[in-house]
Order: C-alpha cells, then sequence, then structure tokens
C-alpha cells in the first residue's frame, strides 16, 4: 500500500485537523516540494505539532521522511492521479473544468450582484495576487463600475477610515493566510462588504470575509515545477464580470401602479 493510499483508507480515522492536513497534501501534494511543514500548518489553519503527529500516525519518523516518500510516489507515478506527465495545458484544462464544474454559483451570483451595485470597489491583492487585484479593477472600470486596487498594506490600512457602506473590498490571497483578520473586522464593522478570492479551502480569512470564492491552484498541483496561479484567478475575474453584465442586461421592472 502507498503513503496515498493509506492516507485515503485513514481518513475516517483523523481527527478534524488530520482531516485538514490530509485533504491539502492530497488536493496540492507539490506543496511538500516546495513547503516547510510551517507553512503546511499555516495554510491548513493548525499547529505545527499537528503536522508532525499526522506524519508520525502513518508510521514515519517525522515530516521530513513523510515528504520524501510521498513525493517519491508522485515523481515515479506510482501515485494514483500522478501530474507527472501532464502538460501544461493538460493542467490548467483541469483547472477550467473545476472551474466550470464545482464554483459556488450562489457565491457567485451574491458577489456578482454585490460588484453591480457597489458604489465602489477597492481590490488587494497580496504579494504576487496584486496583479490579479489590478486586473479586476481595470475589468471593473471597463464595466463602467468604479475600481481601484493596491497591493500596500500601509495603503490598505488607509483605507478603513475611507470605505463605508455601500462599499466593497476585494481581497486577492492564494493562500489566505493569517495577517489580515483584525483589518477586515474593522471594514466590515463599517458595513463594507468584504469577498475573498483564494485557493485555500481552510483559509482562516474566510469566517472575517461575507463572501468566498475558493478556486483551483494550478501551481500547488501541477507537478515537480511552479505554474501561474493568476490565470485561474484571471478565469475567475472573467466568470464574475460575465455575471455582473448578465445583472446589469436585465430590465429594470417598475412595481408602482
Amino acid at each position: 500500500m502507498t503513503v496515498i493510499e493509506k492516507m485515503k483508507s485513514t481518513l475516517p480515522d483523523f481527527s478534524k485537523n488530520e482531516r485538514r492536513i490530509a485533504d491539502h497534501i492530497l488536493n496540492y501534494p507539490y506543496d511538500l516540494q516546495r513547503f516547510s511543514s510551517t507553512y503546511i500548518a499555516e495554510v491548513c489553519n493548525v499547529s505545527r505539532s499537528a503536522v508532525i503527529r499526522f506524519c508520525q500516525k502513518l508510521g514515519f519518523t517525522g515530516f521530513s521522511d513523510f515528504q520524501k516518500a510521498v513525493l517519491s510516489e508522485y515523481e515515479t507515478g506510482k501515485a494514483e492521479n500522478s501530474h507527472a506527465d501532464k502538460s501544461v495545458l493538460d493542467v490548467y484544462q483541469s483547472c477550467i473544468d473545476h472551474l466550470r464544474e464545482k464554483t459556488d454559483q450562489a457565491e457567485l451570483n451574491a458577489i456578482g450582484d454585490l460588484m453591480a451595485h457597489a458604489r465602489r470597489i477597492f481590490c488587494y491583492g497580496i504579494d504576487h495576487s496584486l496583479y490579479s487585484a489590478r486586473q479586476m479593477a481595470f475589468r471593473l472600470s471597463r464595466s463602467q463600475i468604479d475600481a481601484s486596487y493596491t497591493g500596500d498594506a500601509s495603503v490598505l490600512g488607509s483605507f478603513d477610515k475611507i470605505l463605508g457602506s455601500g462599499d466593497m473590498l476585494v481581497i486577492f490571497s492564494i493562500s489566505g493566510r493569517k495577517g489580515l483578520a483584525e483589518q477586515l473586522d474593522v471594514f466590515r464593522a463599517r458595513r463594507v462588504s468584504v469577498i475573498l478570492f483564494t485557493m485555500n479551502v481552510n483559509s482562516s480569512l474566510s469566517s472575517h470575509v461575507d463572501h468566498v470564492l475558493y478556486l483551483p491552484s494550478a501551481a500547488h498541483s501541477s507537478g515537480p515545477y511552479l505554474l501561474d496561479d493568476a490565470i485561474c484567478f484571471y478565469l475567475a475575474i472573467e466568470m464574475v464580470i460575465e455575471n455582473i453584465h448578465k445583472k446589469l442586461k436585465q430590465p429594470v421592472i417598475n412595481n408602482e401602479e
């Protein structure tokens, strides 16, 4: 039995935190190659010691032994659904299929409705996600919606005194990690609608926003070298823009008699 098979067969016996770790590794196995146990713990919203105990529960002395064993299975093609032999287009096609089949339509509709009627929209991208925030602001502006963007944390901080009721804050973060929770709570207290676009279903920010759109990750699941997740963000942006235009083109019904 491979490590991956053992993980899958043990899922019913895992605790809630162990299940989060297992789900993340099964979905994004190549994170084990690129990141430390501390990062895995952070994106799964658990402690580092929980990650170590998880590895030990599967029969390994620690994270390093577990890491090598799992990566070996994926690199040799022993693991089911290994991406070792997939082309770039195959991986991005999988992301498109995921967006088509698994996007939460209720969340997409809610986000589109809020954006279509927002007074103004401020987009914030963390690190590389800045480019996605810029693209969202650009596409909204092309749709005649007042939008701007930044990747500067100090600028974001100043906007918690500028934005208010009727405004919207859109956050782009691949990992959706800690650091913004208190700030987002301030925005929501001012009745600003807060939207999160992330690729981490265990994001610690999810409980501090009004709506979340979870997206597939090409970089985390693709293979031994990194692909760019901005493409997945851009596709999601176009889905939102399409949703907005459908709403704006709906005829206005006059209910007055």
